[in-house]
């Protein structure tokens, strides 16, 4: 097979083909530049380039790499016995056989291609040139006579930032969600504190805190709110709120007398009043409170000048909504700081025997009473009422936590009873 020599229009190094290639596109092994070789004539002249032919990629392999469809050449009616195609140097041909071809166009491993001499056409221009036209703009899928793929720029790995990003927010968020379910979890299982079970220990004679001008001002309707069932008990029954055990040990009908600062003697009520006998305990390991005071069971109409608002002690008609109230007791309450005090404008009044201001220490346990009181007139009706009853008294409960902090507080308890539990009592000592 013949082989033919050109130079490269763009490196100007020399390539050789076969007669196969002749007319085609081809790739310079050595500037990979695409360029239209030309068409060779039995003369050893060069031929006008043919139109770009359509290359169709088929099974067929060249260079080991490209694939192509061998393009339609017109047949030759007369086949020359030897086909060498030459090219004039110097003013003299020089003919290049297959064997001188191979020995020239051996690649040497470890040189550089550039130093290839180009001298050997350096009287000649490119075989496209020979025509006196420039050579045809190429195409970009015309196979490479090397068998060698062009090698494409290395795309530049992608940023790891936004996943990393993405995952650090992704994360935080679902434990800051699972940390709030948890959280409303457990506020749901442990359930809130009924506002009668943690009252602001404030006022009295004996408060767990340091008196101030701060005051836990309330309305009758939050006096009124129903009790819950587990601040609920009955005669004999002992329950617990906070660090108090209170067990309600008799309910009584007689007349009270109530003492007045300044006199020596009591004076007893108008009417009989009712009487709840009662049993306290402190139960703490390292507290110590007053769990009763006169201030809870103090004194308080409901259409007459009040200096306070009304008292939680109280005995309703009905266990759960009040249908009737008769608020606190038979004696009129005066702060000790102004008991005897030329700032007082009224004197300060207690039960007889009453025993509302006794501190117990951990572990003691005390007996006292409340009752009704004996000067409203309206307060006879709990004698004839046969429905149930409820008398709902304010204790103290010692410490509450609070956040980081620890604050003394009261708490509502209701006692049941009915007309059948109340005992006749010569007199309330």
């Amino acid at each position: 097979m013949s082989i033919y020599h050109f130079k490269c229009v763009s490196c100007t190094k020399l390539m050789g083909i076969t007669e196969d290639f002749l007319g085609k596109q081809m790739r310079c092994p050595h500037c990979q530049t695409i360029q239209l070789l030309p068409m060779i004539n039995t003369t050893g002249n060069a031929e006008a380039a043919p139109t770009a032919p359509d290359v169709v990629v088929e099974s067929e392999t060249i260079g080991m790499i490209f694939t192509y469809e061998t393009p339609v050449v017109p047949p030759v009616t007369q086949e020359p016995t030897q086909e060498i195609l030459s090219f004039p140097i110097g003013g003299k041909s020089q003919e290049t056989s297959t064997e001188e071809y191979a020995a020239v166009s051996a690649p040497v491993e470890g040189k550089d291609s550039n130093a290839v001499t180009t001298d050997f056409f350096a009287s000649e221009n490119t075989g496209a040139s020979q025509n006196g036209g420039a050579a045809p703009a190429p195409w970009d899928n015309a196979p490479s006579i090397t068998g060698e793929v062009a090698r494409k720029r290395p795309v530049g790995s992608k940023s790891m930032a936004m996943p990393i990003i993405f995952f650090s927010l992704l994360s935080y968020s679902v434990m800051a969600t699972a940390i709030l379910i948890l959280v409303l979890v457990r506020m749901k299982t442990a359930g809130p504190m009924h506002p009668l079970e943690y009252i602001p220990d404030v006022d009295g004679d004996n408060p767990g805190a340091k008196r101030t001008k701060i005051r836990f001002n309330h309305d009758k309707e939050r006096t009124q709110e129903i009790v819950p069932a587990h601040l609920r008990t009955k005669i004999g029954v002992a329950i617990r709120v906070g660090e108090l055990e209170v067990t309600p040990l008799a309910v009584e009908k007689a007349t009270v007398a109530v003492l007045v600062s300044g006199f020596s003697k009591a004076e007893p009520c108008k009417e009989d009043s009712l009487i709840l006998r009662l049993k306290l305990k402190n139960v703490s390991a390292d507290q110590s409170f007053c769990p009763l005071d006169y201030y809870f069971n103090r004194k308080w109409k409901e259409k007459s000048r009040n200096s306070y608002p009304p008292p939680f002690t109280l005995v309703q008609f009905g266990t759960e909504k009040p249908e009737k109230s008769f608020f606190g007791g038979p004696a009129n309450w005066l702060p000790l700081a102004l008991a005897g005090s030329k700032k007082s404008q009224s004197p300060r009044e207690t039960v007889e025997d009453e025993n509302l201001d006794k501190t117990l220490e951990p572990g003691d346990e005390m007996t006292a009473f409340l009752c009704t009181d004996g000067d409203d007139a309206s307060a006879q009706a709990i004698f004839t009422h046969q429905g149930p009853m409820l008398w709902r008294l304010q204790v103290r409960r010692g410490l509450v936590p609070v956040g980081a902090k620890e604050i003394p507080a009261t708490a509502v308890i209701g006692v049941e009873f009915g007309a059948t539990d109340i005992k006749q009592s010569p007199a309330a000592s």
